[in-house]
């Protein structure tokens, strides 16, 4: 939170600081509108109005002055910070023979605070761990964004890897595919986030790269990544599962019609690859609204 103040113009870190930090989990950010903070399920409109020239200062801060740098990142639309903080962003989208080239005349930008919250997966444990066989289950957890996935997988990483003594689970293997940065929130190879004594991260690599090298190299029982849903997903999944990996991944969606909508889900379920679909409240984070046994 403290690198996130710094990004930010004094003022406005200021009256920030007036708040419920800790409860923070956005910052969003408009040119020419008032700044909103998210605390939960609480929106609270600042009386500070951003102006176009701040939001670049903001942007240069973020990549310390040097903007060409996150390149490939602003193509992507966010940037990852320490701590695993992301800051989405939004404005004039360049296309360049059918794919991003830039983001021009930023508009937006959208702080995205990660918190470490020892527990939020407890509701979910009882359905992914297969306490007979020591492992877990394979297991899609589907929610709308900001619902607390990537929350409860960093949880469930940790449970996993360090082990459940209440309930004699023995800690096992788990490899992390942290595409984006977010889960474990690695910096200069050293984990921010605790993830547990027996996890190992592949820190911004594609997960259809990344699973991979995972199974080859680090002989994992348990495979974690975070949003899967594109055309690349279905091989490397069906590679994992058949290869005797167990895999917790999440996916967008609110219900089963959601995921049917997206072709590559469609193909991944189709395949019955996992055992558990969990869809999650996005009323209250953490909750389970439904499940599906396959």
């Amino acid at each position: 939170m403290e690198y996130i103040l710094k990004c930010l113009p004094p003022q406005l870190s200021r009256i920030i600081l007036e708040h419920n930090t800790q409860r923070l989990e956005e910052i969003r950010i408009r040119a020419g509108k008032s700044v909103i903070l998210k605390l939960g399920l609480v929106e609270m409109v600042l009386k500070y109005i951003i102006s176009s020239s701040e939001i670049i200062g903001i942007l240069q801060n973020i990549c310390n002055n040097s903007i060409y740098t996150y390149q490939n990142q602003i193509c992507n639309g966010f940037i990852t910070l320490p701590g695993g903080n992301r800051v989405g962003i939004a404005g004039n989208i360049v296309i360049k023979d059918g794919q991003v080239s830039n983001i021009s005349h930023v508009y937006s930008l959208n702080f995205r605070i990660a918190h470490q919250i020892n527990g939020a997966s407890n509701e979910l444990l009882r359905y992914i761990l297969d306490t007979k066989n020591n492992t877990v289950f394979n297991t899609l957890i589907v929610s709308p964004p900001g619902a607390g996935k990537t929350t409860i997988i960093r949880d469930l990483a940790k449970k996993i890897s360090d082990g459940i003594s209440e309930i004699n689970f023995r800690g096992i293997d788990v490899s992390i595919i942290d595409e984006r940065g977010e889960i474990a929130a690695m910096t200069k190879g050293i984990a921010y986030n605790d993830v547990g004594i027996r996890t190992d991260i592949l820190d911004n690599v594609p997960k259809s790269i990344g699973i991979r090298m995972a199974i080859r190299s680090m002989a994992p029982k348990v495979i974690i990544a975070d949003e899967i849903g594109n055309k690349d997903d279905v091989q490397i999944i069906n590679y994992a599962i058949c290869s005797g990996v167990k895999c917790i991944f999440t996916a967008h969606g609110s219900s089963m019609e959601d995921l049917l909508k997206n072709e590559e889900m469609h193909k991944i379920i189709n395949l019955e690859l996992f055992k558990r679909i969990i869809f999650l409240d996005e009323k209250e984070k953490g909750k389970v609204k439904n499940i599906i046994n396959i």
